[in-house]
């Protein structure tokens, strides 16, 4: 009795441990998250999306967003969920933005946790600690999508939303789930309200994941396959938009095949370079869980695995190649190298003192690649005000015109601050109309 009781005391003190350990990560993740957004400024497009896309005014209100992206939706795009969540910030201040895009972050290295951690591994501190680390020190324009506050809703808040129904439909498929069936199916159409690229290379991956199912002579419940019809009527809805179609309007191709044949080549040149070291790792790590016998679940592993390269290869639709549109699908990858960490965590015990021979040195790692990324991104903040104290000063005295200089990126936590010769000239315009004088480059 009593070696039972030492048993569950051990069990005890090593969950609590844990506990502390996953919540000690968190509040560093969050604390490094947030001087990062809060030395971030307003730049290229938040100026432009600080005005009503049908009044051509400065934002009013909740319902002057609201008409804002109906006119937006008509004229230029149908990413209405995550522009909708651009205005509203910059409505509502950066001060907000900086908060809700702190908790954000977190909730999108939980989500991931959620979606790889080990079972009946509550407080898998080692899988959070590969989520974020990945994500803070492989994404090589980190500070385009998760700190630029038009960036961040359209790839963070994005991808967050994008990836749930992979959260979902495996919970589907356990139980009978009333009340989260009737949530799900609203979250499933948003999420495919996001992105192009990250909502059909999603959708794509749970269509494959139910039909394997169904394959198997699994009974998959109508839940799922109303939230996969959610999920496409979402993304139906977001590339249907009328402003798609005058965008397209404006490139003219000679020949549309050999165009989409030269996206292909290009796509996968990018995947080979974003991509290519994490699959070369996600095959090293599922070769190694297989040699030390673990319970590798490569399954799961490879439905993230086809997510990614989908929503790669989504983007062959579209006419513009960005590199922040491999966001979703470096996020999916990483997934899928985490959720073989996770396993091989979980099945070789001798790996916990290696890991608590490891947290000090990783954890002061982390602390000090933080305090990179806030250096560069207050010497970036402080190059782009004093080019706006410029514009200031110049409509303070009066004046009709004046110059300023571009700020160049110091690192893949800041971005390329680009102004024009031409004071007509985006993002020049957009100075100009937000200050109410000339603004051109050198």
């Amino acid at each position: 009795m009593n070696r039972v009781k030492r048993f569950f005391a051990r069990l005890e003190e090593k969950m609590v441990f844990r506990a502390c350990v996953f919540a000690a990560l968190l509040m560093l993740i969050a604390g490094t998250m947030f001087l990062l957004n809060a030395h971030t400024p307003l730049q290229m497009d938040d100026y432009d999306y600080a005005f009503s896309w049908s009044t051509g005014k400065p934002l009013s209100g909740v319902a002057d967003v609201l008409a804002s992206q109906a006119a937006h939706y008509r004229l230029w795009g149908g990413r209405s969920v995550v522009h909708t969540l651009t205005q509203l910030f910059l409505y509502a201040g950066k001060g907000a933005f900086n908060v809700a895009n702190t908790v954000m972050y977190v909730l999108l290295v939980l989500e991931l946790y959620a979606l790889v951690r080990p079972k009946g591994r509550r407080f898998c501190w080692p899988v959070l600690l590969v989520i974020h680390t990945a994500l803070f020190a492989l994404v090589p324009f980190f500070g385009t999508v998760f700190l630029w506050l038009d960036g961040a809703c359209n790839y963070l808040w994005g991808t967050a939303l994008a990836i749930l129904p992979l959260l979902l439909m495996p919970r589907l498929m356990e139980k009978k789930h009333t009340a989260l069936s009737v949530m799900a199916i609203p979250i499933c159409f948003l999420s495919g309200w996001t992105n192009e690229n990250a909502a059909c290379g999603v959708l794509a991956a749970v269509f494959c994941m139910l039909a394997d199912r169904y394959c198997r002579k699994e009974k998959v419940p109508l839940a799922a396959w109303l939230c996969l019809a959610a999920q496409a009527a979402g993304a139906a809805v977001m590339i249907l938009a009328p402003g798609n179609f005058a965008r397209a309007s404006a490139y003219a191709y000679d020949s549309m095949l050999l165009e989409i044949i030269k996206r292909l080549i290009r796509i996968t040149a990018y995947t080979a370079v974003y991509a290519g070291a994490l699959l070369a790792m996600l095959q090293l790590t599922y070769g190694m869980g297989r040699a030390l016998g673990a319970p590798m679940r490569g399954r799961r592993a490879a439905w993230l695995l086809l997510a990614a390269l989908l929503s790669a290869y989504a983007m062959a639709a579209s006419p513009e190649l960005s590199d922040r549109s491999y966001t979703c699908v470096i996020v999916l990858v990483l997934a899928a190298l985490a959720t073989l960490v996770g396993d091989i965590d979980t099945h070789v015990r001798a790996l916990d003192a290696a890991k608590l021979c490891a947290l000090p040195f990783v954890v002061f790692l982390l602390i000090y690649g933080g305090h990179q990324a806030v250096r560069d991104v207050s010497a970036h903040e402080a190059a782009w005000n004093a080019q706006l104290s410029k514009i200031e000063q110049a409509v303070g005295c009066g004046e009709a015109s004046v110059k300023i200089e571009s700020v160049e990126s110091r690192s893949r936590f800041t971005m390329s601050i680009q102004v024009e010769p031409d004071a007509q000239a985006w993002p020049n315009s957009t100075l100009s109309k937000w200050f109410g004088v000339a603004v051109y480059g050198e």
